[in-house]
């Protein structure tokens, strides 16, 4: 395992971009600060909230390098290497092994479907070539590819990965890993990407949440996810208050899912200050003025006005 310790909520932090599609670094050190003001764990950089398939390399390893200084050491940052390629992961990662991160995440390649004796050789070569802790990064909705528990779990005890964040939204699949990790002793960091079960993470055997709703409610995810830890009864509370925040991602009337929710989230973060522009990237459309007319209600609703 790594030095570093997770648990708790880590961000998949937004890429904040200008009106004409540039990373807004000033906008993205506020929403960093905005993140550890209110106490989460960990910042997963570049991942889908991020809409890193949308960046350049360039844009990329500016975002990566502009979190790693305002974090600075204060928690632990993973970085996203993930490419339709192995290959084109590795090239990427190697350009960020000086960064003194915390850890790499990788998908399965995307666009070709991968068997899993290929994926085998995908978290072997990427580690074997790049050199830091490697997470799995399990999100099939989006790469066509699921990682089998299996799969999983060979790798984590032979050393390869040290970590999953599982997007995959199968429950019985972090069961199955739960299962084989206690009977063949390996260890492995467990991380969902979920918002439903951030107050029971730990009765289901993981050590945390990754939800991208945190970008704007912080605060409501750590203290569910402590009430959760504790038994506190007051975890049912924080979590009525995030169904109100996830109104936010749902107000567009037109576009895919994906560009409600980053959209929604840019543009509630643009009202109360943190992002200058709730630019997303093209062809993702943006919230539409009329649609923007609730978010203001919704902020009230949660105090963060």
């Amino acid at each position: 395992m790594t030095s570093a310790q997770f648990k708790g909520v880590i961000v998949p932090i937004l890429t904040p971009l200008t009106k004409d599609g540039e990373v807004d670094t000033g906008s993205l050190r506020r929403l960093v600060n905005y993140q550890l003001e209110n106490k989460v764990h960990g910042i997963w950089a570049g991942g889908t909230t991020g809409e890193f398939a949308a960046l350049t390399n360039k844009q990329r390893l500016l975002c990566i390098e502009v979190i790693r200084d305002e974090v600075a050491g204060r928690v632990p940052i993973i970085a996203n290497i993930s490419e339709p390629s192995t290959q084109l992961g590795v090239n990427f990662g190697q350009q960020i092994k000086g960064m003194e991160l915390d850890g790499v995440a990788a998908t399965p390649p995307y666009y070709y479907p991968c068997a899993q004796d290929e994926l085998l050789e995908h978290y072997r070569y990427t580690r074997d070539s790049v050199g830091m802790p490697l997470w799995v990064y399990n999100i099939p909705v989006t790469v066509k590819s699921t990682v089998d528990p299996a799969t999983v779990a060979c790798l984590a005890g032979e050393g390869t990965v040290v970590g999953i964040k599982d997007s995959s939204g199968a429950g019985e699949l972090l069961a199955e890993l739960n299962f084989l990790s206690q009977r063949e002793g390996f260890a492995l960091w467990r991380f969902l990407g979920s918002v439903f079960r951030t107050t029971t993470t730990n009765s289901l055997g993981a050590h945390g949440v990754i939800p991208g709703l945190a970008n704007l409610v912080p605060a409501l995810f750590v203290k569910a996810w402590e009430a959760g830890e504790t038994g506190d009864d007051s975890s049912q509370q924080y979590l009525e208050k995030i169904v109100v925040a996830s109104k936010i991602m749902k107000l567009a009337k037109a576009g895919g899912p994906n560009a409600s929710s980053f959209s929604g989230m840019k543009a509630a973060l643009n009202h109360i200050g943190i992002l200058d522009y709730d630019t997303v990237s093209r062809p993702l459309r943006p919230l539409a003025e009329e649609e923007k007319l609730q978010i203001p209600d919704i902020l009230n609703e949660l105090r963060l006005t």
